[in-house]
């Protein structure tokens, strides 16, 4: 294979990896399990933005994916499980561009963490 060839199969393999990423919510070939906790459950409610913190969903912002809202209590239960609910996820090497990556948790409507850009507060 001559080098132009060899470059252009590695871009086209680079696009396909970017495409199926982001078709997949940026975790891989299938939607990523790790979604904040339902309504009611304590893995998000909040009373103030002090409760809440920004967490690598199964793929982080250095690895093509994003990071979420969760109570700052429930992290360490949340990374404990992190092999058992991203299990089969390939990360893709790539800086993400998900806003979530510039971004800062906060108590939000419904007292429930969530993921906001900087400096906006409700």
């Amino acid at each position: 294979m001559t080098r132009l060839a060899a470059v252009a199969f590695a871009g086209a393999l680079a696009a396909l990896s970017v495409a199926a990423s982001l078709g997949a919510g940026g975790c891989g070939g299938q939607p990523p399990p790790d979604k904040p906790a339902s309504p009611g459950e304590p893995g998000d409610s909040c009373t103030t933005a002090d409760d809440c913190e920004l967490v690598d969903a199964c793929c982080g912002c250095n690895t093509g994916g994003k990071k979420i809202a969760i109570r700052k209590d429930a992290v360490g239960a949340f990374e404990g499980s992190r092999d058992k609910r991203c299990a089969g996820l390939m990360c893709p090497q790539f800086i993400s561009h998900d806003p979530s990556c510039d971004a800062e948790a906060i108590c939000g409507s419904r007292n429930r963490c969530r993921v906001a850009p900087h400096m906006q507060h409700q």
